[in-house]
């Protein structure tokens, strides 16, 4: 009898605290890292230490920076934040089609791009024969100590999501370079992640009165529309994308402040090396996918990629559901808004716990 109370009272108590109980969310961080600090690495706090989350490792991919250089930012982040065990996988170099080429060819046409990534500065676009896109050179804040991994991005991607079939959430906060070439390398990739978590978002990046590009975030798509076409397409059973909600918050004095306060050498680095007035772009990202009742508003959209060669080339287009043309498009679940304040006690809640 006294066996059969004991196990009654586990049995309550497992049904009234389910959470207790329940496997923390898996997560893979797939980004174009850049640093020091900043919204490309900073997502990266809020798995670390993170109970109902799960990080089985970080893919790099060439956007805001270049792949390998991005790569040893993220390794040497984990150092200053005390995780070195997780794992980093380096990826794609280069977007499917997209060369810096073709970018000045478009600008040419069409004005201006703002944010253009690796290849913002000609030193770093790979217009001389010595320019080697895999170098690392030495970080400003420190080289790391620790090595990524000799396995790809991309291997590690199809593996991981084999192993833990519908159970995986991708967080892309960079061009989905790598998250198309896992789709084309295994048929099954798509069907078995739970879901993709993406940047950008269907909304026009350019002026309609003059039809010049404005500052707007759709840069991952636009460094890499081919890429973002295929994910679109591919049947992930769910993707979310964030890009009407990744510029609400931004980082203000008073976060700056509050950050600081937490005095350890992190909050000291995260501090010290803050995007003032920037978005958190990619810390709202990695927010809502580990706690999607974030998202207050949302509506769900058949998109496409544009890849013709005009002036929305790279952007999100949507259809209602009497205007989808029936070729090359997939359902996304627009965020539309969110719980600002709780997301800014979320992320500082990120850093204090991580000493």
């Amino acid at each position: 009898m006294q066996n059969l109370l004991r196990i009654a009272a586990v049995a309550l108590f497992a049904a009234l605290a389910p959470s207790a109980f329940a496997a923390p969310a898996k997560f893979i961080l797939d980004q174009d890292f850049t640093g020091p600090g900043g919204s490309d690495l900073q997502p990266i706090l809020l798995f670390l230490d993170n109970p109902d989350a799960e990080l089985l490792g970080l893919t790099g991919v060439t956007g805001d920076d270049w792949a390998n250089k991005g790569v040893a930012h993220a390794l040497r982040f984990l150092e200053i934040a005390g995780h070195p065990e997780v794992p980093v996988y380096r990826g794609a170099s280069y977007p499917l089609l997209n060369t810096p080429e073709r970018m000045a060819r478009w600008e040419a046409a069409y004005g201006p791009i703002s944010w253009k990534g690796a290849w913002n500065d000609a030193e770093k676009n790979g217009p001389t024969a010595t320019f080697d896109p895999l170098a690392v050179p030495d970080l400003p804040e420190g080289n790391p100590t620790t090595a990524p991994q000799a396995q790809s991005a991309v291997d590690f991607l199809v593996e991981q999501v084999n192993k833990h079939p519908g159970e995986i959430t991708i967080v892309a906060g960079g061009p989905l370079t790598n998250i198309a070439l896992a789709v084309r390398q295994d048929p099954t990739f798509a069907a078995n992640v739970k879901s993709v978590v993406i940047s950008n978002g269907p909304q026009a990046d350019f002026d309609p009165a003059s039809g010049k590009p404005t500052s707007t975030d759709a840069f991952n798509t636009v460094f890499d529309p081919e890429a973002a076409q295929i994910v679109l397409t591919a049947g992930f059973p769910s993707i979310v994308v964030t890009g009407h909600i990744n510029t609400t918050v931004n980082v203000d004095q008073a976060l700056i402040d509050d950050i600081a306060k937490v005095g350890t050498p992190l909050s000291d680095y995260l501090a010290t090396n803050a995007w003032k007035d920037l978005p958190l772009w990619d810390e709202i990202i990695a927010a809502v996918a580990i706690d999607p009742t974030l998202i207050t508003r949302s509506a769900t959209v058949d998109a496409a990629i544009d890849l013709s060669f005009g002036r929305s080339l790279g952007q999100m287009l949507a259809y209602g559901p009497d205007t989808n043309p029936g070729i090359g498009t997939g359902p996304v679940a627009i965020a539309l808004d969110f719980d600002k304040a709780r997301f800014r006690d979320m992320f500082l809640a990120a850093v204090a716990r991580l000493k």
